[in-house]
């Protein structure tokens, strides 16, 4: 293709305003990234430098200069074929598309109106007597409205039971009794859903608020749940199967070795002849006019970081905490004087469990044994009270602290006025809240610690080692 012809494709291409096709790659890259892939300001620029080099009029070109840019990996290149393909496709397959979700968020709309309708109808005469409303997600009401008869009936008179029964803190109960059930349910659906039916039960997705990215990363999202590896990656992992266990352990070790290995990046200063530091080199040989007569070298920094890890073993987080100390575990030989904790009613220190050099499901086996907190109700407060008292000399400014509960505690506020003081000593405070993101709002604590800690969704393992990788290869690399 002679350089004229290329120059008028371009033009015709670009047009103006949202025709344009830096418009059109900016807007692919941000599905990517809600997608989980990881593309940099450099990188995209790369792609549009990429693009001018290929026949634009060939698909298979144009998508093959994406890709060498943006995809850094297998699994990542898997997500961005699924993306391309629904993002650049013909006008009107686009609009056929857009009119499908319009009809689809109408239905939506109906369905979950009236699963509250139904679920409120068998509660109207005792839910104003509860201290804790009961309280449900839309992708919830969705699910019961998409569930079976029987186990709709079966539902309704679990909750006639209860109100026959009056309990200790009853909207706590129902609530979690409820949204237990329904996110399984949302699961298996999911797992098992027919490719016919997948538009009829989205599944979970960082959405952007825009309808047209938004209804890719959808499309994307739903192909998770049937590829074993990327569903296993994105699905919450309360919803694991047993049977799944294996596959989990397999990536979990798998990441935090890479991780493992990108931790001491940096370079210090060498005498011996590892690898020349250019800039010191070329400063060194300034007097012989750039010649390089003396060479200066580097090698790598020792230095590693300090973890610590505090992790809510209560009822609700058992399982999320199992996959979250095997994913810490992991990293255990990169990191400096790892320091493990687990709370629920109070808190206990684990490190030396993870000090006996066994593997970690002997460890898992032992502590769970041992432990007097493992699937007790949670009091963050009081724990922290008694890490502060046993424990708060351990923490300097190299640490870093990773708290991990779905932030569901007796005396929030009392908790994060410690959790403040513990933030003043330590270099950073991370949070990860195995709550789904669209939950946060429904969960006013939840406020109170995001004033003082650097919050993240943690409920996948996708989710887990983009928070880890962030705050360590970020800092440390």
């Amino acid at each position: 293709m002679d350089t004229d012809q290329l120059t008028g494709i371009v033009a015709e291409v670009e047009g103006s305003g949202i025709d344009s096709l830096e418009y059109n790659i900016t807007r692919f890259v941000q599905i990517l990234r809600h997608l989980g892939v990881r593309v940099s300001l450099a990188e995209t620029m790369d792609a549009m430098a990429a693009l001018a080099r290929v026949d634009l009029l060939s698909r298979g070109q144009f998508r093959g200069a994406l890709r060498a840019c943006l995809a850094k990996s297998g699994r990542e290149a898997g997500i961005f074929d699924q993306a391309f393909d629904l993002f650049f496709t013909t006008p009107e397959e686009k609009l056929k598309r857009q009119q499908l979700r319009k009809e689809m968020l109408e239905e939506r709309e109906r369905l979950i109106s009236g699963a509250e309708q139904e679920l409120m109808g068998v509660m109207d005469d005792w839910q104003e007597e509860l201290p804790e409303k009961i309280a449900l997600t839309d992708m919830q009401l969705e699910t019961y409205a998409l569930l079976p008869e029987e186990e709709k009936e079966r539902m309704k008179e679990i909750l006639e039971r209860m109100k026959a029964n009056p309990v200790n803190n009853p909207g706590e109960l129902i609530n979690r009794v409820l949204q237990s059930s329904l996110n399984y349910w949302r699961y298996y659906m999911l797992k098992n859903l027919k490719e016919k039916e997948g538009a009829r039960l989205a599944a979970e997705a960082d959405l952007t608020g825009d309808e047209e990215l938004d209804e890719v990363i959808q499309g994307v999202a739903a192909e998770f749940y049937h590829a074993p590896k990327d569903r296993i990656m994105h699905q919450d992992m309360e919803n694991l199967d047993d049977g799944d266990i294996p596959r989990v352990t397999a990536i979990i070790n798998h990441i935090s070795s890479q991780l493992a290995l990108g931790i001491s990046r940096r370079y210090k200063r060498s005498s011996r002849p590892v690898a020349v530091d250019i800039r010191r080199t070329v400063r060194r040989n300034i007097k012989y006019g750039g010649i390089p007569l003396e060479l200066k070298f580097r090698s790598r920094r020792k230095k590693r970081p300090r973890f610590l890890l505090i992790c809510d073993v209560s009822a609700s987080m058992a399982r999320y905490a199992r996959f979250v100390l095997q994913f810490i575990y992991g990293l255990s030989s990169a990191v400096k004087e790892i320091e493990s904790y687990i709370f629920s009613e109070d808190l206990e220190r684990i490190t030396p469990f993870f000090r006996q050099n066994t593997d970690f499901s002997c460890s898992m086996t032992e502590i769970v044994n041992c432990s007097r907190q493992w699937g007790k109700s949670t009091n963050l407060y009081q724990s922290l009270k008694t890490f502060k008292k046993l424990y708060g000399d351990t923490i300097s400014r190299e640490t870093i602290v990773f708290v991990v509960s779905d932030t569901k505690t007796i005396a929030p506020v009392e908790a994060a006025r410690l959790l403040g003081g513990l933030r003043h000593k330590c270099g950073e405070l991370i949070w990860l809240n195995t709550l789904p993101a669209f939950e946060w709002e429904k969960q006013p604590q939840i406020g109170a610690f995001r004033k003082i800690a650097d919050m993240y969704p943690c409920n996948t393992l996708s989710q887990l080692e983009k928070a880890v990788r962030r705050h360590v290869l970020g800092r440390y690399a």
